[in-house]
């Protein structure tokens, strides 16, 4: 059970919300699904003199424009596990939805957003949210800014957002060059975070690109993007190799936690970057 005292809040629009973060600033915390805020609460982890919740702020739609497909940070993974949005124009989110484990209470109370605000390196929404490229709005009372995946995740357990600022939404750029895309975690048992996630994508457009993002293996996600030539994909060995080892440089000092060591977290990484490259390049699975 939660030991302390709080003041509950409840908003009724973004602009309320706003005010009152930035009216108790440290004092206060952002509830958005729970799944993580509440039983650091009940552990006495984190002790919020206020609590703002934002249940009633209808952050929750997911929605398609000319540009970009909009997802609300309150989104559910249930609700984008049903969304035909998700399916069609964010197929790396849907596969990496499918694999979340924790069984139902966190795909029906678990929220995009607060995995993302969490910034565990362990988990699994960050690696496939910096292989989209997307784009995070965070509000405040001062205004809106956008920030790209690869500047929100600085470190572990530590986003970009500012003591004022609530994540309001993920934007997910529409991409027709799309080809093919797979994202996997590995994990110690069936209801494990992960060890190491891989997200990675095939485009073809005016050049051939590869985008590659590892993720629980280092303190943030790591990410590239490989242009390479038609060719490659006739003879793909050494750009597997090269992209392997680059995605290896990129983590640096593997994330250690009770999960895994950040040693074998590393030792392990190469292998699975090159199978599931290998993969999408050659539509040939290992």
């Amino acid at each position: 059970m939660i030991g302390h005292c709080f003041e509950f809040h409840q908003p009724a629009t973004l602009d309320d919300a706003c005010a009152l973060l930035a009216r108790f600033g440290d004092d206060a915390s952002v509830l958005g699904g729970g799944t993580m805020l509440v039983p650091s609460m009940s552990a006495n982890l984190a002790q919020p003199v206020h609590l703002i919740g934002l249940a009633a702020l209808g952050l929750n739609e997911v929605a398609l424009d000319d540009t970009h497909l909009h997802i609300g940070a309150m989104t559910t993974y249930a609700r984008l596990l049903a969304s035909p949005l998700v399916a069609t124009h964010a197929p790396l989110l849907a596969a990496m939805t499918a694999q979340v484990t924790g069984g139902a209470s966190i795909l029906n109370q678990g929220t995009l957003g607060g995995a993302a605000s969490f910034a565990n390196p362990s988990s699994d929404a960050p690696g496939c949210l910096a292989a989209m490229e997307t784009i995070f709005e965070l509000s405040s009372s001062r205004g809106v800014r956008h920030v790209a995946a690869c500047d929100f995740f600085v470190d572990a357990f530590c986003t970009a957002l500012r003591a004022d600022e609530i994540l309001t939404g993920i934007r997910v750029p529409r991409d027709a060059t799309l080809v093919a895309c797979e994202y996997q975690k590995y994990k110690a048992s069936a209801s494990s975070w992960p060890i190491v996630t891989v997200a990675c994508s095939l485009h073809r457009g005016e050049q051939v690109s590869v985008r590659l993002a590892v993720g629980a293996a280092g303190r943030r996600p790591a990410y590239r993007r490989f242009v390479i030539e038609e060719a490659t994909l006739r003879a793909p060995d050494a750009f597997i190799e090269q992209a392997a080892m680059s995605a290896l440089d990129l983590v640096g000092v593997g994330w250690s936690d009770e999960l895994a060591d950040g040693r074998y977290r590393c030792a392990i990484l190469p292998g699975v970057v090159k199978r599931h490259l290998r993969s999408v390049l050659t539509g040939t699975k290992s």
